[in-house]
């Protein structure tokens, strides 16, 4: 598939996969262009204009990771990129992003460095949750079963006084109960039932885990250069 059909496909098809949020005006107006004249000039050069756009977009998210003032990162990610996250959450440095505005974090949660947040189907984090280090969240993978290898897409929903361990891997669709711990390493393929503590690859059972209740102190996690 050519490199233009290929991405008026998937801005075609994206109120399918991501349809959580009321369309805005101005994206209404490029599928309505698409839809009517699929093969124009004109539909072509929106479609490759809303990608390069986005593109460049999610370079500045990543160049914004790399900026060592938390207040500072915070700022960009809540007013350019449109991160959900609230004043008293954290992200630490050097986070990458697809689709910035599917994130949605609750209150005194904390996202570890080199986290990779894709948002093109949402992702819903709960409020003090501990996320570790290179922790990979995805809302879109390509069908293996698929003819044609298409994309298939689910949210991520993370509750509250989750503790995932680093270099974790979350795949779409997926539902992780409150108070769950998600070992060091695991990849997640499926639900995860709350207060249990589960590893290994692909992540099962490994015991329960006592019904507690906290608050992260995220107040002393903003230091420079992290």
């Amino acid at each position: 598939m050519r490199s233009w059909r290929r991405r008026l496909y998937l801005v075609r098809s994206d109120r399918k996969v991501t349809g959580h949020q009321p369309e805005k005006s101005l994206r209404r107006k490029i599928r309505q262009l698409t839809y009517k004249h699929p093969t124009s000039f004109w539909a072509k050069l929106v479609v490759e204009t809303h990608w390069r756009f986005y593109h460049l977009l999610l370079f500045f998210a990543t160049l914004t990771g790399y900026i060592p003032v938390h207040s500072v990162r915070l700022l960009l990610y809540r007013s350019v990129f449109r991160v959900d996250i609230p004043k008293d959450s954290v992200i630490y440095w050097r986070c990458r992003f697809f689709a910035p505005s599917g994130v949605h974090i609750g209150h005194h949660s904390i996202v570890g460095n080199d986290a990779f947040l894709d948002g093109r189907a949402g992702i819903h984090i709960g409020d003090n949750v501990n996320i570790g280090s290179q922790v990979l969240i995805y809302t879109m993978e390509h069908d293996i079963n698929s003819p044609t290898f298409g994309v298939v897409a689910g949210p991520v929903v993370i509750g509250n006084m989750v503790y995932i361990g680093a270099r974790v891997t979350i795949l779409p669709e997926v539902r992780i109960g409150s108070g769950a711990v998600v070992a060091s390493g695991a990849v997640v393929t499926k639900d995860v039932e709350p207060w249990t503590v589960v590893g290994g690859v692909p992540a099962k059972f490994i015991k329960q885990r006592p019904e507690l209740s906290y608050r992260l102190d995220t107040s002393s996690k903003k230091a420079f250069f992290q």
